[in-house]
């Protein structure tokens, strides 16, 4: 329902209407007159409140058409100005149709136009009106892509309708996907079958050992060659011995208590614009692609974030583990965490844990230190793009400095309590080689 007020036309109408008849009185002008009597005759016409009780319906859609390359004079007034639209070539857009409906009566519409929460634009546009604007993706995740809010005007200007609910559209942008040919694994795998050489003789496996021929072995597996060079006397008979494969059970713990980006001068104020890669999108990014690789391995994965119980998704393998896992890494978003937790999150027993950070605070390192106390692996995970401190004074360097000596005290604490450390931030083939270091077997 729309509620009508009063603007200040009308007042600034009578006002001037009555000048102008002062005016000819004044100066004895018949025709002046005539003007005044005109503009209060408007001014009378305009006073006359509306009687429709309808809103304004203003609908946001993300398109999927690939927008023209060229675009008319008109098109190009009507495209809404939005963050990144400069320079920002390189980005994927998202292109979005705003339609603007609204009654008879009402002769203009007031567009407030926010994208991305930060950039916002007005407009004014007689209805019904159709505008196009691209929006750039520069971050995954769940976000605003815009939001409208808007107020309806009557024919003269004389009454304003009170601003009408805010119409947003929301939109998840999937994390990238990285190829991941090397994996760690924990240094004892207890399942029965799977992708990863275990330990223990088995089937499926690489070459073991030749051994004498045991209760319980297969015939199939009689290695002649070996039976007829090393036998000593009849009935003995030696068989080729694998090693057995196993899955893991691999448990992605998603440190989401801040978000900082590339530029550390906006750090305070988060402008997705201007930030650069954020250390969520690198998170995000890390923990689809190891997910995404695991669930190829045939192991099991679990995911759930520090900061609350809700983004938790039990472990699991398959399609349907690879879908949940998605949806639940592409939601996850910032939580400020203002209290330590109290207890480690729950993991099952034996499994590998990969731990996403950006070791700005003490709370991850501790956390990694009671699991590999409990005898689990800890891959952990540095989310922290490099950062660009071009932008900043003297005092901003050192405070700089101070912050990131201790994030790499932290990461010393981790590699001195046995955890893996894997700077993820980097190019493809620095990246490689770390997580092919990583996943070289080890000694238990």
């Amino acid at each position: 329902m729309t509620l009508w007020r009063r603007t200040a036309v009308p007042a600034a109408g009578t006002l001037c209407a009555l000048i102008v008849c002062g005016a000819a009185i004044v100066f004895g002008r018949a025709d002046v007159a005539l003007i005044g009597v005109a503009l209060f005759a408007s001014v009378a016409v305009a006073t006359r409140r509306p009687t429709t009780t309808d809103s304004v319906e203003v609908t946001l859609t993300r398109t999927q058409e690939a927008e023209p390359a060229e675009h008319s004079p008109e098109q190009e007034r009507s495209r809404p100005p939005v963050p990144g639209a400069r320079g920002d070539a390189h980005r994927p857009a998202a292109p979005v149709r705003i339609e603007v409906k609204a009654p008879v009566e009402v002769e203009l519409v007031l567009l407030r136009i926010t994208a991305l929460g930060f950039e916002v634009q007005q407009f004014a546009v007689a209805p019904p009106a159709e505008l196009h604007a691209r929006v750039p993706l520069a971050h995954s995740g769940e976000q605003e892509l815009l939001a409208v809010e808007q107020r309806a005007v009557s024919r003269s200007a004389a009454f304003v309708a009170d601003a009408a609910p805010r119409t947003s559209l929301h939109v998840v942008v999937e994390p990238e996907l990285t190829p991941i040919r090397f994996l760690p694994v924990p240094q004892r795998l207890r399942g029965l079958t799977g992708a990863h050489q275990s330990g223990r003789p088995g089937d499926g496996g690489e070459f073991r050992d030749i051994h004498p021929f045991v209760s319980g072995d297969r015939l199939r597996r009689v290695d002649w060659k070996a039976t007829a060079r090393l036998a000593r006397r009849p009935g003995d008979l030696y068989v080729r011995r694998t090693n057995a494969t196993s899955d893991v059970d691999v448990a992605i713990v998603f440190d989401d208590a801040d978000e900082v980006g590339e530029a550390v001068a906006e750090w305070t104020l988060g402008d997705p614009t201007l930030t650069g890669t954020t250390s969520m999108d690198v998170a995000r990014n890390a923990a689809w692609s190891l997910a995404s690789a695991y669930l190829d391995a045939g192991d099991s994965v679990a995911f759930q974030v520090l900061s609350r119980a809700g983004g938790a998704v039990p472990r699991g393998s398959g399609g349907r583990q690879r879908e949940r896992l998605k949806a639940a890494i592409a939601r996850t978003a910032p939580h400020p965490r203002f209290l330590t937790r109290a207890r480690t999150p729950l993991v099952a027993p034996g499994a590998m844990i990969v731990l996403l950070s950006t070791f700005l605070d003490g709370d991850a390192v501790r956390l990694a230190a009671l699991w590999r106390a409990a005898g689990h692996r800890v891959l952990a995970v540095d989310t922290l793009p490099r950062p660009d401190a071009g932008a900043l004074n003297r005092r901003q360097l050192l405070a700089l400095r101070v912050v990131l000596g201790r994030r790499d005290e932290r990461l010393l604490d981790l590699r001195a309590v046995g955890a893996d450390v894997v700077a993820w931030h980097r190019s493809p083939a620095e990246l490689a080689a770390d997580l092919r270091s990583v996943s070289r077997p080890r000694r238990p």
